[in-house]
C-alpha cells in the first residue's frame, strides 16, 4: 500500500568508524527535502514497517518539532527511533519536553549551526557538514556525525582524525580506483560464478563449494532463510544448489562475494547497498515485463555497480573477469538502454534527487509509487535473507 500523495523514502547508511552501519538516516520526501510532520508520519507508520526498511539498526529521523508534542510517539519504539531536529527551532517549551521524552528513552540529533550552544547539553549528536568542522566540533567528535563527505578518501581521513559517525552519501557517489590484486578468496567465487552461469551441473558446483566450508554453511543458510520460505529445511549441499536452481545460486555468488575477503566492515555496507540496489532494479525490470534474461541482468546490474568500491577495479573489468556481455557495462558506465535507465533511476532516488529522473521514470511508464513500493519490497527481502 503506498503512502498518499507523491512520497518516496530514501535510507542512507550511517557508518562507524569500523566502517560498519550504524543506523540509517531516513527520509520521507515529495519534492522538497523537508522535515518529517505529523500527518506523514501518521502516513509512513500505517504503511510501513520500519523494521523492515532498518533491520536491528536505529534510524534517524528529521522531524518538525510538533511531532515532539503528539501522542503519535505512542506507536514509536524509542530505542529505534533518534530525531533529528534544527537548533533553531527549539524553544524553552520544546528543549523542556526533550528533556522528559530523552528519561524515557528516545535519542536526539541536531543539525549543528550557531545555535548549537543553547541545546548542546540535551544532545546525543549534532550533524555537522564536513566543510564546517572547527574546532568546537572536534571537542564533540565522539557525537559528530559527518555529512556531505563527497570522496571515500575524504570519509579516510576523517576516520583517521578520530571521528566516530559518518553519513555515507559518498558511498553513492563515483570513487578513484587504485586497482589493487583482488583477494584470493573472491576470486575463488568469482571463478565460481563464472562456472555456474556457463555450465548448471549441481555435482560438480556441489564439489567446488564443500571444499570450501565457508560457502557451504553460507549456502545452507541463504536457502533455509525467510526469504524463500521451504516447507522443510535443506541440509545438503545438493539439495541447496538443486531447489536454488541457477538464478538465485548466481545472486547468492555475488552477494556472498561482498562478504568475502578482509575489509569486512566496509564490504557489510557494502552488500546491503548493492543488495537493495539490485533488488529493486529486479523487481522494477519484472513489473516492466521484460524477458526473463533481463530481469535477471538487472539485478546483477545493481550488484555490480558498486564494485569499484568494494574490489578496487572499474566495473568493466568485472565484467570481463565473470564473462558476462558488454550490455552490462554499458548500463553501469554509461546508464544506456532500459537496464541503466533504472540503475540510474534507482541511484538518484537513493541520493534523494528523484527529481532529476523524473522524465525517464514517465518514459518507462512507471511512477513515483512504484519505485517506493520496488524500494520497499527490497528493503524488506534484505532483512529476510541470510547471508553469512
Amino acid at each position: 500500500m503506498p503512502l498518499k500523495g507523491n512520497f518516496y523514502i530514501t535510507k542512507i547508511p550511517v557508518l562507524d568508524s569500523h566502517q560498519k552501519i550504524f543506523a540509517y538516516y531516513l527520509t520521507v520526501k515529495d519534492v522538497e527535502d523537508r522535515p518529517v510532520s505529523v500527518n506523514v508520519l501518521a502516513d509512513l507508520l500505517v504503511n510501513v514497517n520500519i523494521d523492515k526498511i532498518s533491520g536491528n539498526y536505529p534510524v534517524f529521523l528529521r522531524v518538525d518539532p510538533e511531532v515532539l508534542e503528539h501522542d503519535i510517539l505512542d506507536y514509536l519504539p524509542e530505542n529505534k527511533v533518534i530525531f533529528l531536529l534544527n537548533p533553531d527551532s527549539i524553544t524553552p517549551e520544546t528543549k523542556q519536553i526533550i528533556k522528559e521524552l530523552k528519561n524515557i528513552g528516545f535519542r536526539f540529533a541536531f543539525v549543528y549551526n550557531e545555535h548549537f550552544e543553547n541545546i548542546k547539553d540535551i544532545a546525543d549528536f549534532l550533524f555537522v557538514r564536513e566543510s564546517e568542522i572547527n574546532s568546537e566540533v572536534y571537542i564533540y567528535k565522539d557525537k559528530a556525525v559527518i555529512t556531505d563527505i563527497y570522496s571515500t578518501e575524504d570519509y579516510q581521513n576523517l576516520l583517521k582524525e578520530g571521528f566516530r559517525y559518518f553519513k555515507g552519501d559518498f558511498i553513492f557517489k563515483p570513487s578513484t580506483i587504485v586497482e589493487k590484486k583482488i583477494d584470493p578468496s573472491r576470486l575463488a567465487i568469482m571463478e565460481l560464478f563464472t562456472k555456474v552461469r556457463e555450465s548448471f551441473n549441481p555435482k560438480e558446483i556441489e564439489e567446488i563449494i564443500k571444499r570450501n566450508p565457508d560457502l557451504s554453511i553460507s549456502l545452507l543458510k541463504y536457502v533455509n532463510s525467510a526469504a524463500f520460505s521451504f516447507r522443510n529445511k535443506i541440509t545438503s549441499i545438493r539439495h541447496a544448489i538443486s531447489i536454488l536452481g541457477q538464478r538465485n545460486l548466481l545472486q547468492w555468488l555475488l552477494l556472498f562475494l561482498y562478504r568475502s575477503g578482509e575489509d569486512e566492515g566496509y564490504a557489510e555496507t557494502l552488500l546491503e547497498v548493492s543488495a537493495e540496489r539490485g533488488k529493486t532494479m529486479e523487481i522494477l525490470a519484472d513489473q516492466l515485463k521484460l524477458p526473463d534474461e533481463e530481469v535477471e541482468k538487472a539485478f546483477l546490474i545493481g550488484i555490480l555497480s558498486l564494485s569499484d568500491k568494494l574490489l578496487g577495479i572499474p566495473p568493466e573489468k568485472l565484467v570481463a573477469e565473470l564473462n558476462l556481455d558488454e550490455e552490462i557495462v554499458r548500463a553501469i558506465v554509461k546508464k544506456e538502454g532500459v537496464l541503466g535507465k533504472l540503475l540510474n533511476i534507482v541511484e538518484k532516488t537513493e541520493e534523494g534527487k528523484i527529481v532529476d529522473v523524473a522524465d525517464t521514470i514517465k518514459e518507462l511508464g512507471l511512477s513515483l509509487n512504484d519505485i517506493m513500493s520496488a524500494q520497499l519490497k527490497a528493503f524488506a527481502w534484505f532483512e529476510e535473507v541470510n547471508i553469512v
